[in-house]
This record gives C-alpha cells, sequence and structure tokens, in this order.
C-alpha cells in the first residue's frame, strides 16, 4: 500500500502563489544598460545566377550587394553559375544558397538531387525575383521557392503591406513601403503553404491580378529554411538600404543564424496593430502608440484587452526588449481596472533576459520554467524582434518561441483558469519592451477539449481531497493521486452535453474503486459509473470504459468511491464520447429579417401579405410561398421557428427592419429579441427610409436603440470591433448631409448602402443589400480594399435571387432566377474570392424573409396552394419535396462554415 506524505501533497496556498506571481509584476525594476547585440558566427553563402532564359541586368549588382552585406555581417561569398557547384560536400560549406533571378532550368538531375538533399538536411535558400522563373519541370524546386512566375506589367510604383514587421527580413519597415520594381503575378497564391511576410496593395499599381498578392515569403522545409522575395528586378534597388535589409535578413533566417517563425498562418484577428480599440491601461505608466508599435513606460501596470475574454485560442504577438528588460503577457484573468486582478488570477508568459529558469523569457512566471536549451536556440537577442505564440486549448497552454514549442504548461489550480482577459504589461521605469502586430484566431471545440481528444486527469479546475502524483510511464508525467473515498475532481472546460461514453486509463497499486460520471456538480447528474480494480502497482496502466445515458448538459465531475485508505487509485486521462453538436452561428453572417407581416388573428387585419392587391391566407404578395403560412410576426411561435432556422443556417446575426420610433416594426421588437436570444442568435438593425428620416433623426435612433434595447442579451456587438453595435442604414444616398453621425459614430459601427468611397463620410463601412448586384459584384473588390486599407467594415450583400411580380404586378425591374442554387453559390464565391469581394469583414444576405422581392432564404411550401403560380425550392442542389424546403438554410450554413475556414 502507498503511504501518502503527510496530510497530503499541496501546491502553495493562494496567498503564497499570488505573492509569488506579484513579484513579476511589482517587483523593483533592475537597471541595466542595453545589451549590444553579437555577430553571427561565421559562416558561407553561396550565390547562384544562372540563367536559361531572361537575363537581369541587375545580377551584377545584386551580387555585389550581397558580398558587401557579407563584409559587413560576418559571412563570406561565393557567386557562381557554373551548377557543377551542386553537389553533396560542396553544398556542405554553406549555411545557404542564394537563386539571384535566376531563370529556366540551370540544374540536371543530379544537381536537383544534391540541392534536395541539402535543403531537407537542414540547408537555407534564398529566391530572388526571378527565382520564381526557374526549374518549372521541377516539383520540389516548386514547393521550394513557394510559386512560380506566371507574369508581370511594366516596371512601377506600388505600395507594398509589411504583415510581418517581426522577421529579421522587414522588421525595419514600416506598416506599408512605396517603390518601383518589377511586380510579379505567380501561378499559385503561396499563403496556404508560406508565411506572407509583404503582400501588394494590387489598388496602387495597374496590371495586377491575384486579389491577395503576397510578394515576400518564407517557410520551413524539413529540416531546411526558404525565403523568397519578388522585390529586386531593378539594378537600382540593391542600392536602397531598406532593399538591402530585406534581403540580409532573408539570408540571416535561411542561414538559421536569425530564428523566425515561418509558419503558415491564416484565420487571425488582429487586436492591435496601430489601433487600440478595445484596449485599456490598469495601473499606473503605459504604452506608447507609434508607427503600429506599443512601447512601454512606467509601471507597474497592465494594457489589458477589455472587449473581450478568450477560452480557446492561438494568440499571436511580437516583442522586443531593448536589453536586460522586463514585461510579460497576462492571460486568463477577470475584467478589472487593477493589474493585482490579472497577478492573483491569471497567468504571465514572461519577458526577461535574465532571471530564475521559472521567471526568464518563456516561463510561466513563478509555475513552470521553460525549456531553456530549446528557448536559447529559438531565441533572439535584445534588440531584436521575436513571435510568441500562446496556445490555449482547455487548461492546457503551449508556449511558440518564433515557431519553436519552449513550454508545454497545464493549469491544475483551482482557483485559477485559462480562461479569461490578455494584457501586455509594462514593468516600469528602464524596462523597455515593445509589442506589434497582436491577433489572435479563436479555435473550435467550444470552451474546452473536442469530445472523443483525451483529457489529462490532473487539468481539473476544482477538486476536493486529490492531487497530482508524478509517474513515469503516465501520459504528461502525472496523474490525478492520493484519491480517498468521496475525493472528487471537476473540470469546468469539459462538457457533458451528448456525453454517450467515458473512457479513462487508470492505475492502482491499492483497494481499487468506483469513478462516477457526473454533470454539473460533485452532487449532480450521475450519467455512469466504471469500476477501477487493482493493476499491480500505481506504474502499472489499464483502461476502463462504460457507457453514458442522459443528456445532461454542464461541466463534468468526477467523484471516486472505496475502501481502504492510502489511496485507492490514480487516474491518468480520460475520454468522453459524444454526439457530434452543429458549430455555433457565425456571427459574422448577418441576415436581413423583416418583422412587418401581420394576420387578422393578431393584428385585426393583414399587413404586407396583401401586398400587389393579393388576397391572403392562399394568395399572396409573394411568387413563394412560405411552408409556415401568412403568419404575423408576432407570433411567438413562428418566431421560435425562424430562429431555430437561423440557428440552422448558421447565420449569427439578424439585421432587423427597423422604421422609426413607435412603429409597428418597433413594437414588436423585444419578442423577436427574447427569441433570437432563446436560440443564441444577435440583432443588429437596418434602419430603414421611414418618412422624415434625416442624419439627426438617425442620431437619434441609434441612441434610442441603443438606450432602450442595449441591455438585452441578444444585442449585438462586434467584439473584434470595441463591443460596437451595428447599424445598417437603407438608401443612405437619399441623405447627402450625415455630418450629424459624428456624434455617434466612435461607440457605433454605422453602415452605408454603397460602393461609392467617396460617400461614406461619417460612416463606419458599407454594405451593398442589392440582391442582383451580387452576380456580377460592381465595384466590390474596390469596396472592400478601401474598407481594409482604412480599418472599415465591408460587408457585401448576398441573394439567392430576386422576383417581385406578385408584389408589384407590371413592375419592369430586373430578375434574377435562382437557377437551383447556382445564383446564390455565385454571389458566395464573388464575396468571398479576394479578387472580386475584397476580402469581407462580414457577408450579408439578402434576406431570411423579403417576402415581396423573392430573396428569402427562409423554407418555402413545396406543395403551395395551386392556382397562384408559386415558384418553389424543388431541384435547388439536387432536394426536392420537403428536403428542397430548407435547401436554402442548408446551403447557407455551408458557405458561413467556408467564410469562417477562409478569415
Amino acid at each position: 500500500m502507498r503511504t501518502p506524505p503527510t496530510a497530503k501533497r499541496r501546491r502553495l496556498g493562494r496567498l503564497s502563489a499570488a505573492l509569488a506571481l506579484a513579484a513579476a509584476l511589482f517587483a523593483p525594476a533592475t537597471s541595466a544598460a542595453a545589451t549590444a547585440v553579437a555577430a553571427d558566427p561565421a559562416y558561407e553563402v553561396l550565390v547562384f545566377s544562372k540563367t536559361a532564359g531572361f537575363r537581369h541586368d541587375s545580377i551584377p549588382a545584386g551580387i555585389d550587394a550581397i558580398r558587401a552585406l557579407g563584409s559587413q555581417n560576418n559571412f563570406t561569398v561565393t557567386a557562381t553559375e557554373d551548377a557543377a557547384a551542386f553537389t553533396t560536400s560542396n553544398l556542405a560549406r554553406f549555411r545557404t544558397v542564394v537563386f539571384l533571378s535566376t531563370t529556366g532550368d540551370v540544374l540536371n538531375a543530379t544537381q536537383q538531387s544534391a540541392l534536395e538533399s541539402y535543403v531537407n538536411g537542414g540547408g537555407g535558400y534564398v529566391g530572388v525575383h526571378a527565382a520564381a522563373d526557374t526549374e518549372y519541370d521541377w516539383p520540389y524546386y516548386g514547393r521550394l521557392v513557394g510559386a512560380w512566375f506566371r507574369s508581370h506589367p511594366a516596371i512601377q510604383q506600388a505600395t507594398i503591406r509589411n504583415e510581418d514587421r517581426a522577421h529579421p527580413a522587414t522588421a525595419h519597415l514600416a506598416p506599408t513601403w512605396s517603390r518601383t520594381d518589377e511586380w510579379y503575378n505567380y501561378r499559385a497564391n503561396p499563403r496556404a503553404t508560406s508565411h506572407v511576410l509583404q503582400n501588394l496593395d494590387e489598388g496602387s499599381y495597374s496590371g495586377a491580378d491575384m486579389g491577395d498578392h503576397p510578394i515576400t515569403w518564407c517557410h520551413q522545409m524539413s529540416a531546411g529554411r526558404s525565403f523568397y522575395t519578388g522585390l529586386g528586378h531593378t539594378a537600382s534597388s540593391y542600392t536602397e538600404p531598406a532593399f538591402r535589409s530585406l534581403l540580409l535578413g532573408g539570408i540571416r533566417y535561411a542561414a538559421g543564424v536569425a530564428p523566425a517563425d515561418c509558419r503558415p498562418e491564416t484565420g487571425y484577428t488582429a487586436l492591435y496593430n496601430g489601433s487600440t480599440t478595445g484596449w485599456q491601461q490598469a495601473g499606473p505608466g503605459g504604452f506608447s502608440n507609434s508607427a503600429a508599435t506599443l512601447t512601454s513606460f512606467g509601471g507597474m501596470g497592465l494594457y489589458w484587452y477589455n472587449a473581450e475574454e478568450f477560452t480557446n485560442y492561438s494568440l499571436k504577438l511580437d516583442w522586443r526588449a531593448a536589453g536586460d528588460d522586463n514585461s510579460g503577457v497576462f492571460i486568463g484573468f477577470p475584467a478589472s481596472s487593477d493589474p493585482n486582478s490579472a497577478v492573483n488570477n491569471g497567468y504571465e508568459v514572461q519577458i526577461d533576459a535574465t532571471d530564475s529558469p521559472d521567471r526568464t523569457t518563456g516561463s510561466v512566471y513563478g509555475v513552470k520554467s521553460a525549456d531553456i536549451a530549446a528557448r536559447d536556440r529559438a531565441l533572439n537577442p535584445p534588440g531584436q524582434w521575436n513571435t510568441y505564440e500562446l496556445l490555449v486549448e482547455g487548461e492546457r497552454l503551449q508556449v511558440f518561441l518564433n515557431g519553436v514549442k519552449i513550454n508545454d504548461f497545464t493549469n491544475t489550480n483551482p482557483v485559477r483558469s485559462l480562461k479569461g482577459y490578455i494584457g501586455l504589461q509594462n514593468h516600469g521605469d528602464g524596462d523597455d519592451v515593445a509589442f506589434r502586430n497582436v491577433r489572435i484566431k479563436k479555435l473550435g471545440g467550444g470552451p474546452g477539449p473536442q469530445p472523443g481528444t483525451p483529457v489529462e486527469a490532473e487539468s481539473y479546475t476544482s477538486q476536493s481531497g486529490v492531487q497530482p502524483a508524478s509517474h513515469a510511464a503516465a501520459s504528461g508525467g502525472r496523474t490525478v493521486g492520493y484519491i480517498d473515498n468521496n475525493d472528487w475532481v471537476g473540470y469546468s472546460s469539459v462538457n457533458t452535453a451528448g456525453a454517450t461514453a467515458f473512457a479513462a486509463r487508470v492505475s492502482s497499486g491499492g483497494a481499487g474503486g468506483t469513478i462516477q460520471v457526473r454533470s454539473g456538480s460533485a452532487t449532480g447528474t450521475v450519467l455512469g459509473s466504471v469500476q477501477v480494480r487493482n493493476t499491480g502497482s500505481f506504474d502499472t496502466f489499464a483502461n476502463v470504459s462504460t457507457t453514458l445515458s442522459g443528456n445532461v448538459s454542464g461541466p463534468l465531475f468526477l467523484t471516486f468511491t472505496g475502501t481502504g485508505s492510502g489511496g485507492l487509485f490514480d487516474v491518468d486521462t480520460f475520454t468522453l464520447t459524444s454526439t457530434p453538436t452543429a458549430a455555433a452561428p457565425s456571427t459574422n453572417v448577418h441576415a436581413f429579417y423583416y418583422p412587418w407581416y401581420g394576420s387578422p388573428a393578431r393584428n385585426g387585419t393583414w399587413r404586407h401579405w396583401q401586398q400587389g392587391g393579393q388576397n391572403p391566407p392562399e394568395d399572396v404578395g409573394a411568387d413563394l410561398y412560405p411552408t409556415l403560412g401568412a403568419y404575423d410576426s408576432g407570433d411567438t411561435a413562428v418566431l421560435a421557428q425562424h430562429m431555430k432556422w437561423l440557428k440552422q443556417a448558421g447565420a449569427g446575426v439578424l439585421v432587423y427592419s427597423w422604421w422609426g420610433r413607435g412603429s409597428y416594426e418597433d413594437n414588436l421588437t423585444r419578442g423577436v429579441m427574447d427569441a433570437a436570444a432563446a436560440e443564441g442568435i444577435k440583432v443588429a438593425w437596418h434602419i430603414e427610409p421611414y418618412t422624415g428620416r434625416t442624419g439627426a433623426s438617425v442620431v437619434a435612433d441609434i441612441n434610442y436603440i441603443n438606450q432602450t434595447y442595449g441591455g438585452h442579451p441578444a444585442f449585438y456587438r462586434a467584439a473584434d470591433r470595441g463591443n460596437r453595435p451595428a447599424y445598417y442604414v437603407f438608401e443612405s444616398l437619399r441623405i447627402t448631409d450625415w455630418s450629424a453621425l459624428s456624434q455617434v459614430n466612435q461607440n457605433n459601427i454605422i453602415l452605408a448602402q454603397t460602393t461609392d468611397t467617396s460617400k461614406i463620410a461619417g460612416f463606419s463601412g458599407m454594405y451593398t443589400y442589392d440582391g442582383i448586384a451580387g452576380a456580377t459584384a460592381p465595384g466590390w473588390k474596390n469596396a472592400g480594399d478601401y474598407a481594409k486599407a482604412n480599418n472599415l467594415v465591408w460587408s457585401p450583400s448576398v441573394a439567392p435571387g430576386y422576383i417581385d411580380d406578385r408584389a408589384v404586378p407590371g413592375n419592369t425591374t430586373p430578375t434574377l432566377g435562382r437557377d437551383n442554387g447556382a445564383a446564390y453559390d455565385r454571389q458566395w464565391n464573388n464575396a468571398l474570392n479576394p479578387a472580386t469581394g475584397g476580402l469581407p469583414t462580414w457577408v450579408s444576405i439578402t434576406s431570411f424573409n423579403e417576402w415581396h422581392e423573392g430573396s428569402p432564404i427562409e423554407p418555402v411550401d413545396s406543395t403551395p396552394p395551386a392556382g397562384h403560380g408559386y415558384q418553389t425550392y424543388n431541384g435547388a442542389y439536387g432536394k426536392t419535396g420537403t428536403a428542397g424546403e430548407t435547401a436554402y438554410l442548408d446551403r447557407t450554413r455551408y458557405w458561413a462554415t467556408e467564410f469562417e475556414n477562409r478569415r
């Protein structure tokens, strides 16, 4: 029988732990002079400039520039056009090979094999300009360079957007860079396989055709490194200091002397990249904001992002310490204006050049040291930029430095959680640390691990009686141990909703016992139980499992029973299997919603259904007939069904058609919002052109709506834009003077209905609404590019079709046939294709239920009342009958998911 330590092993008490963490934020700052950057170790570079096609007259200038860079930065250069240099033994001399505007087929099969072995074995490759116009018949080279050349316009000036300003090649640059060169279009976009450092603003020059247009990128290639830039056509390029610095940084990265995170990166949202919207200072000191860079001053304090708390996410940020300075990134703390809240409730990932292992760069301060050897290999010295990724999955935190994992920590403190807010520390005078490009990517799976994923049992968030126990054979080296009768553990990040089975890896050198699987609390509903028997020792593991019953939603708790003392059994990992649930609706997909329908039973008369001189309920002013019939917008059953359908469609925000204070629609607002809240749908606002609408009246409307409905749980606020509500203004061009918006546009997102960027003064962005224009997307790309460049919202509108013949008899306006779903797909493709849609912030759907215009995605009756010529959805996406009725809901879900995946 195992004998437990006296009073069982316990972590530091709350006060001790808080004091230990407090030292990170409130210990006296250490004065230290800036540390000089040591020279790189000496190395050799091979410059290869053979051409079998077009020859650039800038090649000699390029060679001279690289030689000069080498003499200044401790590397020697061998320049050659002899492919015989590509042998295994010769390449071993060099830390990197530069392909300087090579063209055509320049290596034979043996030489290709030598280069491939060299790079895969840890060598570096740098491609400059026409290096992408090389070796088209060698697939490995295509992967190595990242993308092949396709075409180029005339030499001209263009604007480069520097996406990554931490990489050694681009850290010296401002957010944008205007210069003259020959700008390549590529056969494929390298973003999916490479980390893009720079892209071109295609609106700044003529002849571009890629939409999203990377021009400089990097990536790992097996054990080696690849860097490519499309810059460098002209001889004068090689005399430009900024271009020389870019070239030097690429060589240093490829040579392995300047670490950088070159993993492909998509799907991140900027929290800070120049704009401080959503950020707030807690405590003294703060950060200056210049050139999209935050630099700390004074302290001790915390600059925290108060617009949203985060659960499962990847947080990336770039940082630079001037010397032996001190700062850190706090995560997992509650909202508070007191920086002590982060210390007492959260965790800090430290930035400090010199301190004890658990309090230096990469450590979880005072709790877990980084892997110091891995950290030192990945770390750039003071004065140079580094990139952190903090990967939070449930209660597990992994820390990556310049793409290398240096720490792996699981929270087991029941009074703390990794769920919460994030912040940057300003430590004090003399501790000068700068930050750039703080961005986040929300991960799937809700607040905890995906169903079916093993969970470390010791990652509990609450407990009674147990402690972690060390075992070499356990996953992660630890278990939940010292389990006695009536002990328990809880996991706030693991939900039991839909749980069907439980399995665990266990060991026992004791009496064994029973695990009870519960939901909600340690005394909550028992979903199932499983027996644990003696396995021979606490270091001998076995698997146990059981089925679960009772679909109860709530956090998982495991309770333990048995007889005996000194430890019944240990639990290493467990897996909770659940039935799959649909992903939450996307708050980036907005559907225009119309609450203007009425029936005699509730309204005393028909409202809107009789439009066009029709005679409801079977004869309505629409070319499609609703599955729900001629319904009333005040009917709670109808509203409940609408919200379920919106949720099914994956549209997380309905845009409420609002016709002024005291209007029919205004009076129905709370009922719609109550129904929306029940399904997790949010409500934004569509300010319609009611009689007497002016710029001033819209300002009053916005204030009224915020005051009247702003406290409702369904009230939409854009979490990634300062928690501001959203207002779409229909036919905004009817009014020429929108100067009154200055009273409200700082705290609200107000969108104009136009793509004319000269007509949006005072607005926060644009949308289109038009259910026909989306088929050709006129002006969409320009509007989207303008919005992105000016940090505005771009919400192009997509529609499944448009026909208003029955609502407006004799109308001669154009219509748009649905074409069995092809029209809807075409509009979504136009919206999401960067070449046509301009990278939307949101996508708005015209509409959920505008029946008169024939644009709804709301289900239609597949067997409508006869004799009225109603159309149906039969045939849409190959579906007929009742399956066809929801075809557009299901297709919207597909496109909503696709939109999220591409963001």
